[in-house]
């Protein structure tokens, strides 16, 4: 089953099974309130928080397998807010795990890519739950870039040797501390490249997350 968590979509490319748009009213807060865009999704995070046990109702009704959970896409609205967590701890009794999706065309650049294992890092110790990468439209980048990017993410040398060969200063500096920082720590989480263009990566992200699921493990690498 999908569940979807964010109040503020106007379209989504799949037919939800449990939406949070008949729980909570965003466009509703935002005008009554007085609230701007981002206000009114922490309000609205605010609101799913509070009906966390019909959400569970629904989804533990259901007596599916598996039930995939869309969250708002803004890390600092969701991710990174106590909200978030009691979302997360209480949505299922099942066991749960988190997708961290990375763009292709962003993480292209070895400070890009740092930055984004910097927030599958930080998302992680803020949810506390096993984590798989995933490198999303990979068919949008080309067969090299793709490489490149799974190099760095297999080798951390690589990754540190590609920083110091296309920054300087400051930017070297920091790209360098923030790489080695958190490479030990998003590095143990196997990343996968997927295209639901081309249909490829799926198989082994439904393994994964079967394994994730069925042995609770974080360390999948």
């Amino acid at each position: 089953m999908t569940v979807n968590l964010d109040p503020a979509a106007v379209a989504l490319p799949y037919d939800p099974d449990v939406d949070i748009r008949e729980y909570v009213d965003y466009d509703r807060i935002m005008a009554q309130m007085g609230l701007g865009p981002n206000a009114a999704l922490v309000r609205s995070v605010r609101e799913i928080a509070r009906n966390i046990e019909e959400l569970r109702q629904e989804v533990q009704n259901s007596g599916v397998d598996f039930a995939l959970v869309d969250t708002p896409g803004q890390l600092e609205l969701f991710a990174f807010r106590k909200e978030g967590r009691v979302i997360c701890d209480n949505l299922a009794p099942l066991p749960k795990g988190s997708i961290f999706l990375f763009d292709p065309e962003f993480c292209s650049t070895p400070r890009n890519f740092a930055v984004d294992m910097f927030l599958a890092a930080s998302v992680n110790l803020s949810i506390d739950l096993p984590m798989i990468l995933v490198l999303s439209k990979s068919d949008t980048v080309s067969r090299s870039e793709l490489r490149k990017i799974m190099g760095w993410m297999d080798e951390e040398e690589a990754l540190i040797l590609e920083i110091e060969n296309s920054l300087k200063g400051r930017d070297l500096d920091m790209s360098l501390e923030v790489a080695s920082a958190v490479h030990s720590l998003a590095g143990q989480f196997p990343l996968i490249p997927v295209s639901a263009a081309e249909f490829k990566g799926f198989t082994r992200l439904l393994a994964l997350a079967t394994r994730m699921l069925g042995e609770g493990e974080i360390e999948l690498r």
